[in-house]
């Protein structure tokens, strides 16, 4: 039989199996979002790393495109590990699912190669097991922790993870090949990269809000448990869509090409058609009142100056600690919403050993983190601050170096026993 029948045939056989899952009565909504999740990371990553790995010699495909791959292919080894792993999340098959994969792929690379499709280089089982590392079992780990509902911080790093790709890499690329744009050489400067974080900062700080206070993702399909309306939700209702939006402009000046400016119009015209049809009424309904009040008192599309209606949060500071009663006069002095600053010994808990705030939910925030969340109840400048204090790679570093400082013990920051 020619390969080209063999191809074809089994094209149609994938066609048949993604309408019998789909068409199926007996559907479970956890497992098709997991298989969703798995599928735009397969989708999304392995052009990029299959790109990289024919570029440094670990193989090549004989029919040359784009993407350095036949686009059958591509569909169909879509479908092979974005999909099918993923109707077995319900138990524990990760390491069996791994060897399952990699030894049909080093059965199946070797027959490419003889029908001419491949041509396998030295190297290339090297190759395989990168493609399994960075793109298998990631997407497969991804699909598993949302569905058994574990690790959302996880879960939220690989949406972050894939909307980069897509706007940084994909996008670009696609770009080039229909001749749009130039090559993409991503040598950004160092003023079109701060422009560039300036505007996609703060939906980063808002996911990182949505999984710390709301625990959940910025996807709809996993949603967060609590309505989060402080942090960067105070001054702006969807800063992510903002950024989203916004996030194309430096785009458009870096390419000098206004066609990213397209995806401009279609972030508004899904926050317009989509978003506000499906998520508000989700959320109302999720959250009564307190989602309607929102609603009235926090804009959409800009940033409010002075957050009127942030939650009341509370900062602790030790009056005996030095450090810790200069920067409580320092937030006496400024005019604070809704921010109560009240003395350590009046913390109703455990003894606290450092600066602690406590949200109108609960949640509690200590050292930097929580002069972090305090900065956020003056206006939008302090609360910038706030939020690059709070960013967690920065709020690590700075809470260390706070750690390894030393005081005489008279002005130590932490209270002792």
């Amino acid at each position: 039989m020619e390969i080209a029948t063999i191809r074809s045939i089994c094209i149609v056989l994938t066609f048949l199996f993604l309408g019998w899952l789909s068409l199926k009565k007996k559907q479970e909504v956890q497992q098709n979002w997991a298989i969703f999740n798995s599928l735009i990371y397969v989708g999304t990553t392995l052009p990029i790393v299959n790109y990289l790995l024919v570029e440094n010699g670990f193989w090549a495909f004989s029919e040359e495109n784009q993407i350095k791959m036949p686009y059958d292919f591509y569909f169909l080894w879509t479908v092979q590990w974005g999909i099918i792993p993923t109707l077995f999340l319900k138990k524990h098959h990760f390491k069996f699912l791994i060897l399952i994969i990699l030894w049909v792929d080093i059965i199946i690379m070797p027959e490419l190669e003889k029908y001419g499709i491949l041509q396998l280089h030295e190297q290339w089982i090297w190759g395989e097991i990168i493609m399994i590392a960075f793109v298998f079992i990631p997407a497969y780990y991804w699909a598993y922790i949302f569905y058994h509902q574990k690790y959302n911080g996880i879960r939220a790093s690989f949406q972050v993870l894939i909307m980069m790709l897509l706007f940084f890499v994909c996008l670009p690329f696609l770009l080039f090949i229909y001749k749009q744009i130039p090559q993409p050489t991503y040598h950004w400067s160092s003023i079109q990269f701060q422009i560039l974080m300036i505007i996609a900062f703060p939906s980063l700080i808002a996911v990182q809000d949505l999984v710390t206070k709301g625990n959940g993702t910025p996807f709809p399909y996993d949603p967060t448990k609590q309505l989060v309306r402080n942090g960067v939700y105070a001054y702006c209702r969807n800063p992510i869509q903002w950024s989203m939006t916004f996030i194309f402009l430096p785009l458009s000046y870096y390419y000098q090409s206004p066609i990213f400016l397209i995806g401009s119009v279609i972030s508004i015209a899904y926050v317009i058609g989509v978003s506000e049809f499906h998520e508000y009424d989700d959320m109302e309904n999720r959250f009564g009142d307190i989602w309607s009040n929102y609603l009235k008192e926090v804009p959409k599309w800009y940033f409010l100056w002075v957050p009127t209606s942030i939650p009341k949060g509370t900062i602790y500071f030790d009056a005996n600690c030095h450090q810790c009663s200069q920067i409580e006069q320092w937030f006496q002095k400024r005019n604070c919403i809704h921010l109560d600053i009240k003395p350590a010994s009046t913390y109703k808990g455990e003894p606290l050993t450092k600066v602690t705030y406590v949200d109108v939910n609960g949640h509690i925030e200590n050292g930097v983190n929580a002069v972090g969340q305090a900065l956020e109840h003056i206006h939008l400048g302090y609360a910038s601050l706030g939020w690059l204090i709070r960013f967690f790679p920065v709020s690590f570093l700075l809470q260390s170096i706070v750690d390894a400082m030393i005081f005489d013990r008279n002005e130590e920051c932490e209270m002792k026993e």
